[in-house]
């Protein structure tokens, strides 16, 4: 990678280029043209996910190539050490969802260590700049940033310490947000396996009218990229492709993506209106399977991939570990073990699987992975049925006009702000990422929704003798006193509640019915909305509001 963000940045293959596909600096890439001033990207749509796919996979064949080459180059590897690890090389994946236990930081090492490596070679070691850490731009690659800091800042940043130029990325503040959070990233994966059958509803972040079922793959993905970026690159949908951990974060999620699809083969792509729209496509096009996934070509011919060239990542030439050559029953098996909240086990992450011939990308991605785990202590398991608590978010995406995040405590908590994504009383905080400027129309504004999962936290406050989840009206009492929600931007300033246009806050509840076996998934029943524990609270769902 460090070979490829030193590439000529004119070079549709270089680091600059591919990255800024994602946004700025808003120019052709291999010829396609734009039809107005945004990134190719696809967000609040049915196709996020699916032109994701391809697009990390353009990324890797790139990096594929430099590997052979890098592995080819090397003198006296009499062993072919070097080339034999270079044929098996996958484009890594950041699994943020499986609980750290080894004590380390939650951002990886490789990711936010040291700004330098050192590489061991046949005839010694090499020091060099770590291209994990961060990317580092050209004075003339700044031209075409016109936005305020971004148009100062020499390398990609993290939680940046000031606007300056002078800034440096704040990394220890960084996994300490995520870590703040992290309880709820796999409880929305998994709530995304069981309770989200259809393609639509679990791929998009868009708010779909009278269905309490709020959450996505890409909200739980805004997730992540607000958190690592509060500021920085990451969490402004312009800026986030040039951040390094970019790419460990998209094909983490194309693996959650993948996940689904083997668990619901039967729901796919389904014809749809572009709310916001792209560079390639207006807003309120009509979209489906087969609407060209552009700008990335299938064939010298000039066509283009769809939805449907890439349902299938087995005909793409790449799998992953907890899905190759499995059974539905083994997939679940595979995924309790890693994010079962009461299974209970711990596993390495690490990638087992061999490689298929490739046809767009070599891309069998290899977990990222602190040192082995240790035991961990799982929560009690649970038996016959109990009720899953949820705290649903609805607002427009253009509500801030910059990207923002939405607090969930349960309990008390600091009033400073800056205090809020590290508090001990948070559930966990959502974002809502947005280009640069997202401005305000009032008359076309998307809405978007998140769903936080509170019933870990809530069995964590009943070991306490705080409450009594079997009694479902005291739980509705401890919620109304003890919920509360707050809205930041990314320089951490407080937004009030009630001036956060189209916000609702509200509780849903479904009966599940616990699995009975490693190998299979609780049944969840229909969500319900608990109106009365938000009512008249500011920007809580009420007796009235639509759900």
């Amino acid at each position: 990678m460090n070979q490829m963000q030193q590439m000529d940045q004119s070079d549709v293959r270089s680091y600059y280029q591919l990255s800024g596909i994602h946004g700025r600096p808003f120019t052709e890439w291999d010829g396609v043209p734009l039809i107005q001033q945004l990134g190719y990207c696809s967000h609040t749509s049915n196709l996020f996910s699916t032109w994701h796919r391809p697009y990390v996979a353009a990324f890797e064949q790139v990096l594929y190539d430099i590997v052979q080459n890098v592995a080819n180059s090397i003198q006296n590897d009499t062993t072919g050490e070097y080339k034999t690890a270079a044929s098996t090389f996958r484009h890594p994946y950041w699994d943020w969802a499986a609980p750290v236990t080894d004590g380390g930081p939650v951002l990886p090492a490789p990711v936010s260590g040291s700004p330098y490596i050192v590489l061991r070679l046949p005839n010694g070691t090499q020091t060099i700049s770590n291209p994990l850490y961060q990317y580092k731009f050209t004075i003339s690659d700044l031209t075409a940033f016109p936005d305020s800091p971004f148009n100062v800042w020499q390398e990609t940043l993290r939680y940046p310490s000031t606007k300056s130029a002078a800034a440096s990325s704040q990394n220890p503040l960084v996994s300490q947000q995520i870590s703040q959070s992290q309880d709820t990233y796999a409880q929305r994966f998994m709530n995304l396996l069981q309770a989200y059958p259809r393609f639509t509803n679990f791929s998009n972040s868009a708010w779909t009218p009278n269905s309490p079922g709020y959450d996505s793959l890409e909200s739980l993905h805004n997730q992540i990229h607000g958190l690592l970026g509060n500021g920085g690159h990451m969490a402004v949908i312009d800026y986030a492709g040039f951040d390094p951990v970019f790419w460990l974060h998209h094909t983490q999620t194309d693996r959650l993506l993948a996940i689904w699809q083997a668990l619901h083969p039967d729901s796919y792509v389904e014809t749809s209106n572009e709310p916001i729209g792209s560079a390639v496509l207006a807003a309120g096009a009509q979209t489906d399977v087969n609407t060209p996934l552009k700008p990335f070509h299938k064939d010298a011919a000039g066509n283009f991939l769809t939805s449907a060239d890439v349902a299938n990542i087995e005909k793409l030439g790449y799998s992953y570990p907890e899905i190759q050559g499995k059974s539905q029953s083994e997939i679940k098996a595979a995924v309790n073990a890693l994010y079962a909240s009461s299974s209970g086990k711990t596993i390495t992450r690490r990638d087992t699987v061999e490689a298929h011939d490739t046809k767009l990308a070599p891309l069998i991605a290899a977990g990222l992975s602190n040192e082995a785990p240790v035991e961990t202590v799982p929560d009690p398991p649970a038996t016959g049925n109990y009720t899953e608590w949820l705290s649903n978010i609805r607002v427009a995406k253009d509500a801030v006009e910059q990207t923002f995040f939405i607090h969930i405590f349960l309990g008390d908590f600091n009033p400073d702000p800056k205090s809020w994504s590290f508090e001990p009383n948070l559930v966990g905080t959502h974002s809502i990422i947005t280009p640069y400027v997202m401005k305000r129309d009032p008359n076309q504004s998307t809405i978007v929704t998140g769903q936080i999962p509170l019933t870990r936290a809530l069995r964590a406050d009943q070991q306490k003798g705080l409450v009594d989840l079997g009694n479902e009206t005291a739980t509705k009492d401890y919620l109304t006193k003890n919920l509360h929600w707050r809205v930041t931007t990314m320089d951490d300033k407080d937004v009030p509640r009630d001036q956060v246009p189209d916000l609702r806050v509200s509780v849903v509840t479904a009966n599940v019915q616990a699995a009975q076996a490693d190998d299979q998934f609780p049944i969840w029943g229909e969500m319900k909305v608990q109106t009365d524990i938000t009512d008249g609270r500011p920007a809580g769902l009420s007796t009235g509001d639509d759900v």
